[in-house]
């Protein structure tokens, strides 16, 4: 025996690339479930959600979601799918599955019969295994939901697994959702519109309890305004309940639906973060701190101009042990924000000297909550959301300028529902653009009606709630480099002085994050577009009949897609995936790659594989700018005999057309180990021939036009 021979350990070699690629995947679905959690859902679209994302972890037919009615103490079907018209009637009140889970309060899963009862409830669902899993609220089961499956054995211990982990994700939305709406109005402040603290504690220990048994975080602020004894007195006919009404309004709009806002007590709010973290919540209550701090009384109400500052205490779970301790932590940091002159958030994370001095509201909290940013698309999505959450405007929008100088190319926006292809392909004159007037005066413009100030500008289909408009000018060492648009104001009147002044001091450090972006996304594509060119002469040398033949095939695939009207971008982009169309030959053995004759099943199996393995290439370099679907499909057929992906017609991608026509093209001009190199005037015969069964015929005359 070899010495250490003994601790030899098997490695899994049956975890290949497809088992690795599914439990990625199974993993994202999950991913995706646990993000269902902030969104703001109404029960039945919930449900949908959960069972759609069922459908991409296990195979089934038909699936009822039993719902607990709280009124008869019974359950019924909220969602139903599969079915072809409803399901039998005796099944509205449940089954004897449904009964098996909620008295186990676990999953139930079937697929023996062993009795005439359940073969004949089988029978009538049309099922030969079922898959029942409760969904618990506290210690109590709230709801079922059960999947049917016409095959046997359907359901292996790793699925269950999984779609339990799923479940498992509703169950603190669930409990949000399914509270009765008649609520006691002695459970509400009068003043703010509140929960008071009763129904806050009933919730802490609620959340207490699903945040330690599914190991999850949340957190927990204790708010109160700075000297507000000294403020009710000056304010004595207004009173204490008006003003925290005049904080909590601008508060409601930075938190969520699922998170719980409550007056704890005569002087306090709380406010319970579920799914959050320490950091998460200490940088939301640095913005909420700052919000109030900007924001005048006379903007909240009728109340005489004065300028309050909140101090906030910070506690989390699992960081605090129990409730107690949670709660305890959260007052002694309030009176830690107090002692420290107010306007102070401090939390159990600051203290341990991970931020020593409060992040104040502007964007370096983007650069906390982001990391390093280095893809420009993510960083343009946190920066409208961002000014979302700080403007009272329903619709934010960042244009920059294109190279020209003369033009304002839409990047990123929000609140443009309806509209978003168009709006995305947006190219807009400085000469003949609001935004481009306060690009070109570096100031910026306050409008009062859009329609009046510039009757004949493109609406683009938009309808405007408020006509009121706002565009400021990014500026970075002097030089304009775009604007931010804000409009549809919320409370649908006119935009202010004020509002101007709340946002100017962030929109400086935004055109710096931006210019930095920019400069930097440059000098990343050049490096991504260096590593891919490596990795695409890797390819070439392997094959060298390949050289030449990527640039030659992008180069005429570009002339195509600007010929068709394609815009500048998307031709660009295709260009780019004719250019990396074959990198995924690279994972092929260049033994196969030089045959000089035809190749068996099993070595033409390997290479009708490159365009997926080019694509999943490709997916590693996301600001390469590639248009990776045409990549995948540019060996499709117009008649659906293609690979990998069988698709017909229309369904090809536009791009995916193109490639097909001027890589077949380029392929059939040159030499080949297993045929010489054909004519160009016989190159396009095949092409005619070929048109409408592998090639599109309107992509075969394009290309007969460009190559003329």
């Amino acid at each position: 025996m070899k010495r250490g021979e003994r601790f030899v350990v098997n490695v899994a070699p049956e975890l290949d690339s497809a088992t690795v690629d599914a439990l990625i995947h199974k993993l994202n679905v999950l991913l995706r479930a646990s993000m269902i959690y902030s969104l703001r859902l109404d029960t039945n679209s919930a449900l949908r959600v959960i069972v759609d994302l069922a459908h991409e972890l296990a195979h089934f037919e038909k699936s009822i979601f039993y719902l607990f009615d709280e009124d008869d103490k019974s359950f019924y079907p909220a969602v139903i799918d599969g079915f072809p018209e409803k399901i039998p009637a005796h099944l509205h009140r449940g089954n004897a599955f449904l009964e098996w889970t909620v008295e186990n309060a676990l999953p139930v899963r079937v697929e023996e019969v062993r009795s005439r009862e359940i073969e004949t409830l089988m029978e009538e669902l049309g099922c030969r295994s079922l898959l029942s899993m409760p969904i618990l609220v506290g210690n109590s089961v709230r709801g079922v939901l059960q999947l049917f499956s016409a095959v046997p054995n359907n359901f292996p211990d790793d699925i269950v697994r999984f779609l339990w982990i799923l479940i498992l994700q509703l169950e603190g939305l669930f409990h949000k959702m399914s509270k009765p709406a008649h609520l006691q109005v002695d459970d509400f402040d009068p003043f703010t519109g509140l929960p008071m603290r009763s129904r806050f504690d009933s919730e802490l220990d609620r959340e207490f309890l699903r945040s330690r048994r599914n190991n999850r975080s949340f957190s927990l602020f204790l708010m109160e305004i700075d000297d507000f004894q000294e403020i009710k007195e000056k304010l004595i006919s207004i009173g204490g309940g008006i003003i925290l009404r005049g904080v909590v309004d601008q508060v409601l709009p930075m938190i969520r639906k699922i998170d719980t806002f409550a007056r704890y007590s005569d002087t306090s709010l709380a406010l319970l973060l579920p799914e959050t973290d320490l950091r998460h919540a200490t940088l939301l209550a640095n913005r909420i701190r700052s919000r109030i701090a900007n924001t005048p009384l006379s903007s909240m109400g009728t109340l005489p101009y004065l300028k309050l500052t909140i101090s906030i205490g910070v506690a989390g779970f699992p960081q605090a042990l129990t409730v107690n301790d949670l709660l305890a932590e959260a007052q002694k940091n309030l009176l830690l924000a107090h002692e420290a002159g107010g306007n102070q958030a401090v939390s159990r994370y600051s203290a341990y000297g991970l931020d020593e001095k409060p992040v104040s509201l502007d964007l370096q909290e983007l650069l906390d909550t982001l990391g390093s940013v280095f893809d420009m698309e993510n960083l343009l999505t946190h920066l409208v959301e961002f000014f979302s959450r700080i403007s009272s405007a329903d619709r934010v929008s960042i244009l920059l300028m294109d190279n020209s100088g003369d033009r304002l190319v839409f990047k990123h926006g929000i609140g443009f529902q309806g509209f978003e292809e168009e709006i995305q392909r947006s190219v807009l004159a400085v000469e003949d653009s609001i935004c481009g007037q306060a690009l070109k005066t570096k100031q910026p413009l306050l409008v009062d009606n859009v329609d009046i100030f510039m009757p004949d500008r493109a609406r683009h289909g938009l309808r405007y709630s408020s006509p009121s408009f706002m565009s400021i000018p990014l500026i970075f060492e002097e030089r304009a480099i775009g604007v931010i648009n804000f409009s549809n104001r919320r409370d649908r009147g006119k935009f202010t002085q004020q509002d101007l002044a709340n946002i100017l001091p962030h929109v400086t450090a935004m055109a710096k994050l931006l210019a930095g972006g920019r400069r930097f996304n440059a000098i990343q594509k050049d490096f991504l577009h260096y590593t891919a060119d490596v990795l695409l002469n890797i390819a070439e040398n392997k094959s060298p009949y390949l050289r030449g033949h990527s640039d030659r095939v992008s180069e005429i695939s570009y002339r195509m897609a600007r010929s068709m009207k394609l815009h500048e971008d998307k031709a660009m982009r295709i260009a780019n995936a004719a250019r990396f169309h074959d990198l995924g030959r690279i994972a092929v053995d260049e033994s196969i790659l030089g045959k000089p004759g035809p190749l068996d099943s099993g070595e033409a199996s390997l290479v009708r594989q490159h365009p997926l393995w080019s694509a999943r290439i490709l997916q590693s370099f996301p600001n390469l700018e590639v248009d990776i679907p045409a990549v995948r499909t540019h060996h499709e057929r117009y008649d659906g005999k293609g690979y990998p992906d069988g698709l017909m017609g229309e369904e090809i991608p536009v791009g995916g057309r193109i490639l097909a026509v001027t890589d077949a093209y380029d392929a059939m001009i040159h030499d080949r180990p297993f045929r010489p190199a054909m004519s160009p005037e016989d190159a396009l015969t095949v092409l005619d021939q070929k048109s409408g069964s592998q090639f599109d015929k309107r992509i075969v005359k394009v290309f007969r036009d460009v190559l003329q």
